[in-house]
């Protein structure tokens, strides 16, 4: 029975995680950082399309594409730092509409968190450990310098402490912060990209370096 519901799933497209070389991490694109609400910056809507593209491409290649969302408690503790924003059961919480009909579909997860660093849920560290042959990783999503930075410093710092060899990347035209009061966008893109890369995570301007990266790396067949 198991062979053949293996099977099946083969047919349909479904890969087991152990097969899976390539992952997607699309961070905090929920309506609540994009469409409305209290955080809401509809200029993240500029980066979609990317995003999309990126999707289609991982799909082709029968990769893993995983979503990172705020799913906060009622009462989180962030909100003593931070306005109310994506309590978990509303609409604020959900996935923007031009990516929800992704999430749905085969070879995907998505993961809510209650503070900044995704990593913390203990689920994706659970699932990362199952990707037996993984062999590169994208980050994408928003805020680069908060949720994007963190997530991606510590996935690549667990790959260190699991002793195992993992491409990174972190694409610019697929990621973005915000304009306040004493944060200036562009400022804090620019430490956000700095750290990263002080941390051997490899940042590329958009989809077509990222592939230049991928053919001398040997990452592409």
């Amino acid at each position: 029975m198991k062979d053949l519901k293996q099977k099946e799933e083969i047919k349909r497209g479904i890969l087991q995680p152990d097969k899976i070389e390539k992952a997607l991490y699309i961070i905090d694109m929920n309506n609540g950082f994009v469409n409305f609400g209290s955080m809401a910056n509809k200029a993240y809507n500029a980066l979609v399309p990317e995003q999309l593209k990126m999707i289609e491409k991982i799909r082709g290649e029968n990769g893993q594409i995983n979503f990172v969302l705020e799913g906060h408690n009622k009462d989180a503790l962030e909100f003593k730092s931070y306005p109310k924003h994506c309590i978990i059961g509303t609409k604020e919480a959900e996935l923007i509409p031009e990516l929800i009909q992704e999430q749905t579909k085969i070879n995907t997860n998505t993961y809510y968190k209650n503070c900044i660093n995704g990593m913390l849920t203990g689920k994706v560290i659970k699932d990362i450990k199952k990707l037996k042959a993984l062999k590169e990783v994208i980050f994408e999503g928003v805020c680069a310098d908060l949720c994007v930075m963190d997530f991606a410093r510590t996935y690549a710092r667990y790959l260190d402490q699991i002793n195992k060899e993992v491409k990174l990347f972190v694409v610019k035209n697929a990621i973005d912060t915000f304009d306040a009061p004493n944060h200036n966008r562009i400022e804090w893109l620019n430490i956000a990209y700095k750290v990263m890369e002080q941390a051997g995570i490899h940042v590329v301007e958009d989809y077509e370096e990222l592939e230049k990266q991928e053919k001398t790396l040997g990452l592409r067949r």
